[in-house]
């Protein structure tokens, strides 16, 4: 019963109908499917991500061998290979062998960048997705807004008409007629600001959505139904656990303790072999094999240093982690709050201010019109009514654009689409 009456309140059936008939209301679902298509900053991120899983590979990776050839002459006058014992072409074979545990230790590095990576394109994807949503309650605000602009000016046109006509007939005074019509003018201006809102959330929607070209959004005739899935400490605690930036700066935390890891293990030396074969022509060849250590002599200004950069690395990592848990846990009961108020608002608005304000314009257009009151009581009465359906819509669009924000910190969807119920969910299982 409540949603009905809301429903009843906030929508202006004569102006929606018309913006209707001019562009087909906008689809919440087709804008998020286009969104994902589209959007060049999910692509970007998939791009990146992409980049990032062909890292570890190459990192983890042997060093490339370095083959050399060279040729030994004895004196400069001939060639005297195959008669000097001393003349010889050798082909050389080098390889740089790391110590133990450093090849594995860049390679984790690596697979902690793509990790990060993979949670930056799933914050990407529902910061993409909260934002769709929140400019298409900025839609719903903005269309609601001027429809009832338009009918109060459409209700003030015929109390200007009926103070005209008193005023014709000696029963009214000319300050009604010019109150009304400056009234009217107000609202003029008032409608050309919203549609030039409406303008701008248009246009901003359609860069999120990734559309190269302006194309008109239409009206947004309702907004689907939302709730809170549980109270404000659980879903602090949710967001902690599952929020992708969370587990981004998580990831980033094992990137830097895999970081000093391998930094400990460049205080170990590396090791050089090779092999080289030396032709002397017509003599009996000759082979060399050789193995060197490449010895870490300046590791107090170099290893040394780099281990505790790596380790400063580390702290700063654990501490923005532990920056980003206690700033989801405030955003979500900040949230939370937002929604209970809007909660009581809506129920204040249209329970009460909305139905008393509809009452008293009623009352007062019946006592204007037997003379008993002025004709500044009914405008301050349609006055009070248009505003509080106006702060309906707005609350309306508060709490959805609310839930909107909730869902890039819990990682999941909180807003059912009609007709695409987990439709979205499936398409970016294999992100997660």
């Amino acid at each position: 019963m409540k949603r009905l009456m809301l429903v009843l309140l906030l929508v202006p059936a004569p102006a929606l109908a018309a913006a209707a008939g001019a562009t087909p209301p906008a689809d919440l679902g087709a804008l998020l499917r286009e969104a994902d298509a589209g959007s060049p900053a999910l692509r970007a991120a998939q791009a990146r991500l992409e980049a990032a899983r062909h890292v570890p590979s190459q990192a983890g990776a042997r060093p490339d061998p370095e083959v050399g050839i060279a040729y030994l002459n004895d004196g400069v006058n001939s060639f005297t290979l195959g008669e000097s014992e001393f003349s010889y072409l050798a082909l050389t074979w080098t390889q740089e062998v790391k110590y133990p545990g450093k090849r594995n230790r860049m390679s984790e590095v690596a697979l902690r960048d793509a990790e990060r990576s993979e949670q930056d394109l799933r914050r990407t994807r529902l910061e993409i997705a909260a934002a769709v949503k929140a400019a298409y309650a900025d839609l719903y605000q903005l269309d609601r807004t001027a429809g009832i602009l338009d009918e109060s000016r459409s209700n003030l046109e015929s109390l200007a008409e009926s103070s005209r006509r008193r005023y014709e007939v000696g029963q009214g005074i000319q300050e009604s007629v010019l109150k009304a019509q400056t009234e009217i003018l107000r609202l003029d201006v008032e409608i050309a600001r919203v549609r030039q809102e409406r303008r701008a959330a248009e246009v901003k929607l359609g860069a999120v959505l990734g559309r190269p070209a302006d194309v008109a959004i239409g009206p947004v005739i309702a907004l689907p139904d939302v709730a809170l899935p549980g109270d404000a400490e659980a879903l602090a605690e949710e967001a902690v656990a599952a929020s992708p930036e969370v587990a981004g700066l998580a990831a980033s935390v094992r990137r830097a303790e895999a970081g000093e890891q391998l930094a400990r293990l460049d205080l170990k030396p590396d090791f050089v072999w090779s092999a080289s074969y030396q032709d002397r022509g017509g003599l009996d060849p000759m082979v060399m094999g050789s193995f060197g250590v490449r010895l870490p002599v300046y590791r107090k200004t170099k290893q040394a240093q780099a281990l505790l950069e790596k380790k400063s690395e580390l702290l700063a990592a654990r501490q923005e982690l532990a920056d980003a848990q206690l700033r989801a846990r405030a955003a979500v009961r900040d949230l939370v709050s937002q929604m209970q108020r809007a909660d009581r608002l809506l129920v204040l608005f249209g329970q009460g201010v909305i139905p008393q304000a509809q009452s008293a314009l009623e009352s007062a257009q019946s006592s204007y019109t037997v003379g008993r009151i002025g004709f500044l009581d009914v405008l301050n009465d349609l006055t009070v009514l248009f505003n509080a359906r106006i702060d309906l819509a707005t609350q309306a669009a508060d709490r959805f654009r609310v839930v909107a924000a909730l869902e890039p910190l819990l990682d999941r969807e909180l807003i059912q689409i009609p007709g695409d119920a987990g439709s979205q969910g499936g398409d970016h299982a294999g992100d997660h």
